[in-house]
C-alpha cells in the first residue's frame, strides 16, 4: 500500500488525487474512504472502458433512504448531480465508486478541488457516463455505521440475505427504546402530576410534524390525564396573523403572554432539534423557553439530537438518542408519540380508561 500525503494543506478530494497521480495508472478507481460498497467492480470496469468516456459514476436508486438523494438518473443516462441543490427528480445517490482517466485530473491545476466538481464539470461536457448498482452503500465513518456494516457482514457469513431497509429502520427503533433516559421519562410524570395537583396548565409547543403531534397529544393529556392542555398551532388563524405582524421568533412567546403564563403551568417541547437561536433553529422555541423561565413555569422536552435548548433549560428532558444521523427527524417524531403515550398510561398520571370505538 502507497500513501500520497496532502502536505502542511488540506488539498480536498479532488486536488489529493492530482497530487497523487505518479502513483496512479491510466485508469483507476476512486473509492471514497468512509464507505463499504458491496457491488461487481469488474462490471464497473467493464462499464467504464466500453464507454470511451473520461469518467464513470455508480449510482444506486436511494429515495432518500441512506442518504439525500443527489442524482437524476433516467433511462440509463445521468443528467444532473449536485450535492448542494437538489431537486424532487433526484431520486438516485452517488454510490461512492467511480472510475476515471489520468488525463481528467493531470489538466486541473495544482491546488485544492472537490472531486463533485470534477463529477460536475465531466457531466457538462459530456463525458461522464453512469451505471446503476443494485446493492446499497454502507456508512463506515460513524460508530452506527460499523455497527451497521458488522451485522451485514455477520448475516453474509450465517449465509443470510443482506437487512432490508424496514428491517433495519426496526432496528433502530430497538435501540432508541433501550437507550432513552428512562430517569427522565419519570420526572416528567412526576412534574406533570404535580402541574395538574396545583391545577395548573399545560402548553404543548412544536414545529412542523411536531406540531400534529402536539395537537394529538393535547387531546390525550385533557382526556385520558385531565390537565388543561393547550398548543398554540391548533389556532392556524391566530398563528399566522402573529407571524406576518409580529415575526416568526416571537409568536409562542406572545402566545404564552396572552394566555398568562404562570409558574403553576408545564411547558412541553416537541422537536427534533430543540431550538438553536445561533443557528436559527426554531427560534420561536427559544425565545418561548426563556420567557417561561421568566415565569418560572416547569419546562419539560421530548427532542432529538443533542436536546438544543430545551435539553439545556428543561427540568426535565427526554432526549431521543440518534442511532442513525439520517432518520434523526422520522426517529425524534415517533418515538414524541411514544413517550407521550406511554406518559398519558402512567399510573401517576392516568385517569380515564382508554377505549377503542367503543359503543357501551
Amino acid at each position: 500500500m502507497e500513501y500520497s500525503p496532502d502536505g502542511p494543506v488540506p488539498l480536498g478530494t479532488a486536488g489529493a488525487i492530482r497530487r497523487a497521480l505518479p502513483r496512479l495508472p491510466e485508469r483507476f478507481f476512486v473509492i471514497y474512504g468512509d464507505s463499504y460498497l458491496p457491488t461487481d467492480y469488474a462490471a464497473a470496469q467493464r462499464h467504464f472502458d466500453a464507454s470511451g468516456l473520461d469518467g464513470l459514476m455508480t449510482v444506486f436508486r436511494n429515495d432518500g433512504q441512506w442518504d439525500a438523494s443527489n442524482v437524476e438518473f433516467t433511462g440509463g443516462r445521468l443528467l444532473a448531480y449536485d450535492k448542494k441543490h437538489r431537486t424532487p427528480r433526484m431520486r438516485h445517490i452517488d454510490y461512492g465508486l467511480g472510475l476515471f482517466r489520468r488525463d481528467v485530473f493531470a489538466r486541473m491545476p495544482e491546488g485544492a478541488a472537490d472531486l463533485a466538481t470534477v463529477y460536475q464539470d465531466l457531466l457538462a461536457a459530456g463525458r461522464l457516463d453512469a451505471m446503476e448498482v443494485g446493492e446499497r452503500f454502507y456508512e463506515i465513518g460513524s460508530f452506527p455505521g460499523i455497527d451497521e456494516l458488522s451485522a451485514f457482514v455477520a448475516a453474509q457469513q450465517r449465509g443470510e440475505k443482506a437487512m432490508s431497509f424496514s428491517k433495519q429502520f426496526f432496528e433502530e427503533a430497538k435501540q432508541i427504546l433501550d437507550q432513552i433516559d428512562i430517569g427522565q421519562v419519570e420526572k416528567m410524570a412526576e412534574i406533570l402530576r404535580a402541574t395538574r395537583d396545583r391545577q395548573g396548565r399545560l402548553f404543548v409547543l412544536g414545529v412542523g410534524g411536531s406540531a400534529a403531534n402536539a395537537s394529538h397529544a393535547v387531546n390525550d393529556f385533557r382526556k385520558i390525564v385531565g390537565i388543561e392542555t393547550y398548543a398554540p398551532t391548533d389556532n392556524v388563524s391566530e398563528l399566522t396573523a402573529r407571524t406576518n405582524d409580529e415575526g416568526w421568533p416571537t409568536i409562542f412567546e406572545s402566545w404564552l403572554r396572552t394566555s398568562r403564563l404562570k409558574a403553576d403551568d408545564t411547558i412541553l417541547v416537541f422537536s427534533v432539534g430543540g431550538g438553536n437561536r445561533e443557528k436559527n433553529v426554531s427560534p420561536n422555541l427559544v425565545a418561548a423557553l426563556e420567557y417561561a423561565r421568566s415565569v418560572k413555569a416547569s419546562i419539560l422536552g421530548i427532542v432529538g439530537r443533542d436536546g438544543g435548548h430545551t435539553g439545556k433549560v428543561a427540568d426535565a428532558c427526554a432526549i431521543i438518542p440518534t442511532v442513525n444521523p439520517t432518520h434523526v427527524t422520522p426517529h425524534a417524531e415517533a418515538f414524541q408519540a411514544v413517550v407521550w403515550h406511554m406518559l398519558v398510561s402512567h399510573p401517576l398520571l392516568k385517569q380515564a380508561e382508554t377505549k377503542w370505538e367503543s359503543l357501551k
